[in-house]
């Protein structure tokens, strides 16, 4: 039996006053924005990260894998993310 891992990945802009320490905002429900904030979600890539076996190295190698991904899917996407602040995207 083959497993497959799937995932995603949401990265926030929480503007200022709209923080933890503002008090206004509560725990985040579903997929919700914190406070009105932007998000990208950044998915697995198609399929997901697959593996024959489930044992303790194939959990190493899966998380390594979807690390992997998740980075170049943000660097990727950095001056997206960065342009949340100033609301040009």
């Amino acid at each position: 039996m083959a497993y497959r891992i799937t995932y995603q990945v949401n990265v926030m802009w929480v503007g200022p006053g709209i923080g933890p320490m503002s008090g206004n905002v509560g725990p985040q429900v579903g997929l919700a924005p914190a406070g009105g904030a932007q998000t990208l979600a950044l998915f697995n890539k198609t399929g997901g990260q697959n593996s024959l076996t489930f044992l303790s190295a194939d959990i190493t190698t899966l998380t390594n894998a979807m690390a992997a991904d998740i980075a170049a899917q943000m660097t990727t996407n950095i001056t997206r993310i960065q342009n949340f602040s100033t609301g040009t995207d």
